[in-house]
């Protein structure tokens, strides 16, 4: 006889958002290490004093006692890793965290574990804390987390026959999955990418994180690749993220 699921889990999570119910109390949704995305009742937490309102935050890094219930976890107790305090105090920051934070929700099935996105969005929080610049940070973070859901983009080869690239503009086609050679492309829809765009997303591909926000790239290059990993992502998840809109107003993407 299988043995009874355990009452209580401990684990860290990253709080994705934030949503209230009632008069005090507020649903979190969560990515968490030991069962992926997961929503937890914080009872109390929008009153002032609530011991635990500093630690549940959306996007904040925190270890947590998840108390089992009926429908949905309760959360009994909490803990501050990480509040990337310096995140929190830069506008554009924030916004490609949020965004992000958004992506993960979209991207992570509940009460599945997802160690690799759990890593790469602690990663992308960290070094959006210390300071790199945001709007790569979203790039990198768009690409890697397509791969991590199942949707890695083929920017190596073709997507369609496998066959090299040319080093010459080529079609960048999100629903076929990646970049197009000149006999695959006819019929396909998507948008030309320069040889430089293309070289940009396959150094994305092998970098690290801080290495990719390290490189400088012209505008209209970053706009190329902005514009095909934005269409990359709506076409994958089959939505249009929410705090792209504020990402737009920013001038973050096209």
């Amino acid at each position: 006889m299988a043995g009874r699921p355990p009452r209580t889990i401990a684990t860290e999570a990253i709080v994705l958002r934030r949503r209230p119910i009632g008069e005090a109390d507020a649903v979190l949704t969560l990515l968490t290490l030991a069962e992926g995305r997961v929503d937890a009742v914080a009872r109390g937490i929008r009153k002032p004093q609530a011991k635990l309102r500093g630690h549940l935050e959306p996007v904040t890094r925190s270890r947590l006692m998840l108390a089992r219930g009926r429908s949905l976890d309760v959360v009994a107790q909490a803990e501050t890793v990480d509040a990337y305090l310096s995140l929190k105090g830069d506008l554009d920051a924030l916004a490609v965290a949020l965004y992000c934070c958004e992506l993960t929700e979209l991207a992570a099935p509940a009460q599945t574990p997802q160690l690799e996105l759990f890593h790469l969005l602690a990663n992308l929080l960290s070094a959006l804390d210390a300071g790199v610049r945001p709007a790569s940070a979203a790039r990198y973070f768009e690409l890697h987390l397509l791969s991590a859901a199942g949707y890695e983009l083929q920017v190596a080869c073709c997507a369609s026959c496998g066959s090299e690239l040319a080093e010459a503009e080529s079609l960048f086609s999100a629903a076929a999955g990646g970049i197009l050679c000149p006999s695959c492309r006819a019929g396909a829809t998507g948008r030309l990418l320069s040889v430089r765009a293309q070289k940009v997303l396959r150094y994305c591909g092998r970098s690290g994180l801080e290495e990719f926000c390290a490189l400088r790239m012209p505008t209209e290059t970053d706009a190329e690749v902005r514009a095909a990993l934005g269409e990359a992502v709506r076409t994958a998840l089959d939505a249009e993220p929410r705090a792209a809109k504020f990402l737009d107003q920013l001038g973050e993407r096209p």
